[in-house]
């Protein structure tokens, strides 16, 4: 057999290629497309707020999302990305409600997601993030949402992930505008 490097066969250079090519085809990157808006009969109105929402997610690192049991899922995450589309759901969600969302507004609310975990039962498929909120008036909390479907109705997994994705996001901004103690941080609520 032919050797291109020394101790190296083309033969071991094809399967070391080939393995590399299955290992990084078993990832991937869920990125949430869609965040879908909060479909609550009652709304509380928000007029006469005025606030900004910001990501403090700098990092667009890609990293391993982890199972509850610590294990690698095989799902990425980009979490400067993903903070980003959740500052977006909850701009859209409190200006939806009469909030006016602006830079110059008194109060910044920030947000992280310092969690992204993946749960597979022999039923369900879920995406489970941890939100962080602080405000410029030195509050902090952390939020929970977590989106699933059964795992007998996914036909492909990677636009699942996506979906899966927005809907723990949405989760998460509906679990914030549900608490009365995140609604106390807004100013101007009457």
């Amino acid at each position: 057999m032919k050797k291109i490097c020394p101790g190296m066969t083309c033969g071991a250079i094809a399967a070391l290629l080939c393995s590399a090519v299955i290992v990084a085809g078993c990832s991937y990157t869920a990125m949430p497309k869609n965040v879908p808006a909060i479909t609550q009969s009652e709304t509380m109105s928000l007029s006469g707020v005025s606030v900004f929402v910001t990501n403090v997610e700098k990092d667009s690192t890609e990293y391993k999302i982890q199972t509850n049991g610590k294990d690698d899922s095989g799902f990425r995450a980009n979490r400067e990305a993903w903070s980003r589309k959740l500052v977006e759901a909850l701009a859209r969600e409190l200006a939806r409600r009469g909030a006016q969302v602006r830079s110059n507004a008194p109060v910044t609310l920030s947000l992280a997601l310092p969690e992204i975990t993946f749960i597979e039962s022999k039923t369900d498929y879920q995406f489970k993030v941890i939100a962080s909120v602080s405000s410029s008036k030195r509050w902090s909390k952390t939020y929970e949402g977590t989106a699933g479907t059964s795992r007998y109705k996914v036909a492909s997994m990677a636009a699942e992930a996506d979906q899966l994705a927005g809907d723990a996001l949405s989760e998460a901004v509906k679990a914030m505008l549900g608490d009365a103690e995140f609604l106390a941080q807004l100013p101007g609520k009457k």
